[in-house]
């Protein structure tokens, strides 16, 4: 155990924020040193009861039932099924389409059917059950999907005034709504949807979870590790870029610092800045003035690099000379989103979007709502960029850990899991065409799906370890070894990494695999919004203007997102951690102070590690304890005795050993 950011200690003295409260330490020695060793001993005790040594991969799982599954088949949206045209038949005909939308899912307690005297009873499916008989611990996933069929037909049609060919609407001909079982999901052991986890006695007492009976055989995930998309990433590894990263892929957006010898209008080896988005190159400053920038001034005041370096200031000019040459008059209203919007559309993958603006809206910074916020996030982008190329920035280092995500249960399984309910749904498109022609009969929605799909997927995922989401991992699920119930910490401990620091297994995973601390947690996804809780701490919010200046204000990033600025960083950061320890805000929100940057990052995001911390400031709340009285660790964190610091967060606090 160790003391956090509002603590002072005797070691690791960094640069951080301290509060001066020298009644602190006299309260301190009171509890004696003793007691305290005591203390932290029965806090390590009540940390194992509340979240045992598998729990991030349970409370992972648990998160995707409770709203990842949901979320899953939110994702898919509305299926338009065309009909099966007959080319032998002329005109448009009394075709039929179709659209399918998947709607609430739901899921139940694993159950199994047993055969007495000839008549079949359902009962409860315990994981002993499963590994007996070599069965699949699994339960029923049950959704609703709507479907409707409907014929389009002519109102209108006026070329002449409206410029479109024809004005059509859609006839209902058929509609149905109903529950249908889709396939068997997997259910971890001790989780919130297996039997076992409301028993007071279990079939074993080592048996603490969190692993999968797929076939009899117990299996379990092996944490993976990737880097984290909620940060900026700088690089120059292949010359000097600033990655924003997403996971929808027309959201990514690259900064390139570019030769300038290479552009035949650009003299004196000046580098320029040009953008990849929507599959093509754009100069940075076209970009800038399609986002409603009026004037070269306000983009150089949006960048704000606040340095007289030549270097930057050439570099500057040279990126204005390449958007000049790649569009004359770009500067003149609409010039350059017309220019942007050819560049687009003669792209390789052209959006369906036809105006750019929405183009812009939906994939540029979706998170930012106005194009305005917009270019001035682009300028932030612009901006460090360049302190990275001048040194006063590092790049971004891919071994570090607080650059880096686990990916758990719940990731892994959306992932899988989607791509098999894509599959089967293609499946239901296809043979609900051969129906929608005017002489067949649509039948019910059941009729057209085969639920093995997702079924044999999952366990084939499961068995084999090769998971068939686009990285096509291998390795990511695992046989545990029926040794004893123990085995299952073993595997459920480790992550698959590039480099292993301090331990590594023998044979073909040497130097791939390293263990987890026992105290380690990996945070899940916090649901709940915190915006309205970091205004009432004193944020401000972003203005939608841009020629306004941030000077003297110091940034707010909430998971890499710009969603507000602050005068004073210090009694914000404070503000929120106080807010944190008195349970106002979620136990697991992270917060960084950047002081030599201006910025404070705060994360909320799944897959980051934290580990429990005394914060020494509180430590005088010991003494309620005294009497003997037994304590659970959420009490702790609840009168912030003990908090949960990630890892970013942890570079600022000085931390000492007792």
């Amino acid at each position: 155990m160790g003391v956090s950011p509002d603590g002072k200690g005797s070691v690791g003295m960094t640069s951080m924020d301290l509060d001066d409260n020298d009644d602190m330490f006299n309260e301190l020695f009171d509890v004696g040193e003793e007691y305290l060793r005591s203390f932290c001993r029965q806090t390590a005790v009540a940390f194992f009861n509340h979240y045992g040594v598998i729990s991030h991969q349970i409370n992972s799982y648990n998160d995707f039932i409770k709203y990842g599954l949901q979320k899953t088949f939110d994702s898919f949206g509305e299926y338009e099924i065309q009909p099966d045209y007959d080319p032998s038949k002329k005109g448009d005909g009394d075709w039929h389409h179709a659209k399918v939308k998947f709607g609430k899912v739901s899921v139940v307690r694993p159950t199994c059917w047993a055969v007495s005297g000839g008549t079949e009873t359902e009962l409860n499916m315990l994981p002993r059950h499963a590994r007996l008989q070599n069965m699949t611990y699994s339960s029923k996933m049950k959704v609703e999907v709507e479907l409707k069929v409907y014929t389009k037909k002519i109102v209108k049609s006026d070329k002449f005034k409206t410029g479109r060919e024809e004005i059509r609407v859609e006839e209902i001909v058929y509609q149905d709504k109903r529950e249908i079982f889709l396939g068997r999901l997997p259910v971890m052991v001790k989780s919130d949807l297996c039997w076992m986890s409301e028993v007071e006695k279990a079939d074993c007492d080592f048996d603490h979870g969190g692993y999968f009976l797929i076939k009899g055989a117990d299996k379990i995930f092996i944490a993976q590790e990737r880097i984290s998309l909620k940060r900026l990433w700088i690089s120059n590894s292949k010359g000097w870029i600033i990655d924003y990263r997403s996971e929808v892929k027309r959201s990514k957006l690259i900064i390139r610092l570019e030769d300038g010898s290479k552009v035949d209008f650009i003299k004196g080896g000046d580098k320029v800045l040009n953008v990849d988005f929507l599959s093509t190159s754009i100069p940075v400053w076209i970009l800038f003035f399609a986002l409603g920038v009026s004037s070269d001034k306000e983009v150089v005041n949006l960048i704000d690099y606040g340095s007289t370096d030549f270097g930057i200031s050439n570099i500057l000019f040279a990126s204005i000379r390449h958007a000049d040459g790649s569009c004359a008059d770009f500067s003149k209203q609409g010039n350059a989103l017309n220019h942007l919007s050819k560049l687009v559309k003669a792209s390789s993958f052209p959006p369906e979007e036809e105006d750019m603006e929405e183009c812009l809206r939906l994939y540029l910074f979706p998170s930012l709502h106005n194009s305005k916020q917009k270019a001035r996030f682009l300028g932030y982008m612009v901006k460090c960029l360049l302190q990275a190329y001048t040194g006063r920035r590092k790049c971004c280092n891919r071994d570090d850990f607080r650059n880096k995500r686990f990916e758990l249960a719940s990731e892994l399984l959306e992932r899988e899991l989607k791509v098999h309910i894509a599959h089967a749904r293609r499946r239901i498109g296809k043979a609900l065409q051969r129906d929608l022609n005017p002489n067949c009969t649509v039948r019910p929605i059941e009729h057209y799906l085969d639920s093995a799909i997702v079924t044999n997927g999952l366990l084939r995922a499961f068995s084999t370890g090769a998971w068939s989401h686009p990285y096509k991992k291998e390795r990511i699920s695992n046989v545990v070894a029926n040794l004893g119930r123990g085995s299952v910490h073993r595997e459920g401990w480790r992550c698959q990494i590039p480099v292993c620091f301090l331990s590594t297994p023998d044979g073909e995973n040497y130097g791939l695999v390293k263990n987890l601390a026992t105290t380690g947690l990996v945070s899940t996804y916090i649901v709940e919004s915190i915006v309205d809780k970091l205004f009432d701490s004193g944020m401000e919010k972003l203005v939608n203007d841009t020629s306004s200046s941030l000077d003297g204000k110091d940034k707010i990033f909430l998971n890499g997102e710009w969603v507000g600025v602050c005068e004073d960083s210090l009694s914000f950061a404070a503000e929120v951690r106080r807010k944190r320890r008195m349970t106002e805000l979620p136990h697991q929100v992270e917060i960084k102070r950047d002081h030599e940057h201006k910025e404070v990052r705060i994360f909320t995001d799944a897959g980051r590690i934290l580990r429990p911390l005394l914060v020494v400031e509180n430590l005088s709340k010991i003494k309620a304890f005294k009497a003997g009285k037994n304590f659970t660790f959420q009490s702790l964190l609840d009168k912030g005795i003990v908090e949960l610091i990630g890892t970013e967060e942890e570079e600022d606090c000085c931390t000492a050993w007792v």
